[in-house]
């Protein structure tokens, strides 16, 4: 009994304790005049983010909307480090592009000896190490090299295409999970485009490249955000007992691909573009900006010939190259499958939408007289692009991004209010709710894409639509040449379907995605009766006419088809009959039409 009370009793004092601590928190921030968040238990909060209780979305919604709009930061503590939370565009474009050299690095949630290949990319670097590499890697992620990347992910979506319709024809209409078939295509042109090698996850659904891309990129996995969380606590003893955030086996997998490829091609005089040769250039210093070089790709992406990068003469290892193609795979695999299931799904439900950029595309296709879709044909498809910002703004690849101070500051958080920065301080852009907030985006929850209008999107406030990050810390993607291609072959098969009918006289009701119906139906959110009417009403009673279209059709082409319609037709004509010697022997409960002496009739 005394160990029970015993137990009780540390258990509230460490409660007790922790609350006491909370509050000093809270208090760090009003005492400077910044708002702060209810006090919670860190703890708990940690254990409902690793055991999927929460996700970080509910935890940045919670905090971005926990005090009035007006408010323009708020502070939260993580841990023992004190956040500021901006929510306002004119903060963030002080932090993140004007005092960009004291707010340059993310926070370190990992180390080089934890991970030798992550902890040397981009991502991950800090620093005057980081500016090196982001300078020497800048002239890679222009326009016109990705327009030389072009056709490998163009192969990608002709190889996909491929495969679903040799899929339907084999075996009868098909139905596929989406995150998994686009987790599939994006990790083929993953391969191609930052590998060098050639993969069909469709065809080949085991392939190495595929279940170990898969392990590396799973950040969401119990393990990897138990490793995280104590790296960020105890960095020092994690690097003394060697913890590991990516396994050794799958790690060396891809450095193999890479430095072999590198090897090979340098034997041979290979020359091939994508991310290797670019990375092979990088190394010895032939990249470079063209003077003339301006991207036009589109409003979501980044323009990096306008980032005034200073040649770096640093000389890279053999390990910081191949780790620039780890993060390839790492930021790509999962944004990019997530990023098309998103814009497919919102291109389904919205039938508007989805007719307009159908236009756009059998235009293209008209102009390109059978030939492939290349990037100067994509740069001209304007509704594609608002399409896939809005898509980007709705579900943003990343819900936050962070900056951590270099040293101790003072600053002005806004007009009338500084704030003292110690190094290692950070900052949070949430960039979720910023692309939700009616404020910035009226009627958020709808999906618009003619809010990125030529028209409209000079009212968009560039501070507030980052779905890549802010300032010249941010990303590069490729999604937007990809989901060119998956719009097209899946709107294209739609049309046709209902152009089926309307070539032989019979009006077909409006494109619709089966996945999305039969998920309605499965959900209770639709019933049968309300496809039926929906159907039934589309059109005015003169057009109801399905039937008599058929009997019709079917004269003039003299087609006999053993159906429902042909029988009545036959019974029109009077020439229905019984035989003689005919015996119905269907079953017990079947009834038997052949011994019911029936007059025939002789009505028109």
């Amino acid at each position: 009994m005394i160990w029970l009370v015993l137990a009780i009793s540390v258990v509230v004092l460490i409660a007790v304790v922790m609350k006491r601590k909370e509050e000093e928190k809270r208090k760090f921030f009003e005492s400077k005049g910044i708002k702060a968040n209810k006090p919670r238990f860190f703890l708990i909060t940690m254990y409902k983010l690793i055991m999927k209780q929460m996700g970080i979305v509910d935890m940045v919604e919670s905090l971005y909307y926990e005090y009035p709009e007006d408010d323009k930061v708020v502070g939260f503590w993580d841990g023992n480090t004190p956040i500021i939370m901006m929510k306002d565009p004119d903060v963030i474009k002080n932090f993140c592009v004007k005092e960009f050299e004291h707010f340059q690095d993310h926070r370190d949630f990992l180390s080089e000896k934890m991970d030798p290949l992550f902890g040397n990319s981009l991502f991950v670097l800090r620093d005057q190490k980081w500016r090196d590499m982001r300078a020497t890697l800048s002239p890679a992620f222009t326009g016109s090299k990705m327009r030389l990347m072009c056709d490998l992910i163009v192969e990608i979506g002709v190889q996909m295409a491929e495969f679903l319709q040799k899929e339907a024809k084999e075996k009868g209409p098909q139905t596929y999970e989406m995150k998994q078939l686009f987790s599939r295509v994006s990790n083929d042109v993953i391969a191609t485009c930052a590998f060098g090698i050639n993969v069909d996850s469709l065809k080949h659904k085991s392939n190495d490249f595929y279940l170990t891309a898969k392990i590396l990129s799973d950040f969401d996995s119990v393990g990897k955000m138990l490793r995280m969380t104590f790296y960020r606590f105890f960095p020092k003893f994690s690097n003394v007992i060697g913890l590991k955030f990516n396994p050794d086996k799958e790690s060396n997998f891809f450095r193999s691909l890479v430095t072999d490829a590198m090897k090979y091609r340098e034997q041979q005089n290979i020359i091939r573009p994508d991310m290797i040769h670019l990375l092979m250039e990088a190394k010895k210093g032939n990249l470079n900006h063209a003077k003339t070089e301006k991207d036009t790709a589109g409003f979501a992406t980044v323009d990096e010939s306008s980032a005034q990068w200073k040649k770096s003469n640093r000389n890279w290892s053999e390990t910081e190259i191949v780790a620039q193609c780890f993060l390839f795979l790492l930021a790509g695999f999962e944004t990019v499958s997530s990023a098309l299931s998103f814009t497919a799904y919102e291109i389904c439900v919205n039938p508007d939408v989805q007719e307009r950029l159908y236009e756009e595309i059998k235009t293209v296709n008209e102009n390109l007289q059978g030939q492939r879709i290349n990037y100067e044909t994509l740069q001209k498809m304007k509704y594609l692009d608002m399409v896939i910002s809005e898509s980007l703004r709705k579900y943003p690849p990343a819900t936050v991004t962070d900056r951590e101070c270099n040293k101790d500051i003072t600053l002005d958080l806004f007009e009338g209010l500084s704030y003292e920065f110690k190094k290692k301080y950070s900052m949070w852009i949430p960039i979720y709710s910023l692309h939700r907030d009616p404020k910035y985006f009226p009627n958020p929850e709808k999906f618009d894409p003619e809010r990125f209008s030529d028209e409209n999107k000079s009212s968009i406030n560039p501070n507030v639509y980052v779905p890549f990050g802010v300032g010249p810390r941010n990303c590069v993607v490729l999604v937007i040449t990809v989901v060119a291609l998956i719009a097209i072959m899946r709107r294209r098969k739609d049309v046709e379907r209902r152009k089926y009918f309307e070539s032989k006289g019979i009006k077909a009701n409006k494109p619709g995605l089966f996945l999305v119906t039969m998920y309605k139906l499965i959900m209770k959110k639709l019933g049968i009766v309300d496809i039926i009417e929906g159907m039934y009403n589309e059109y005015p009673e003169d057009d109801k006419s399905l039937v008599t279209d058929a009997m019709k059709y079917r004269e003039q082409q003299n087609i006999i088809r053993p159906d429902m319609i042909n029988l009545l037709m036959e019974a029109k004509k009077g020439k229905l009959n019984h035989t003689k010697t005919e015996k119905d022997t269907a079953g017990f409960a079947t009834v038997d039409e052949s011994s019911a002496h029936w007059k025939k009739s002789d009505r028109t």
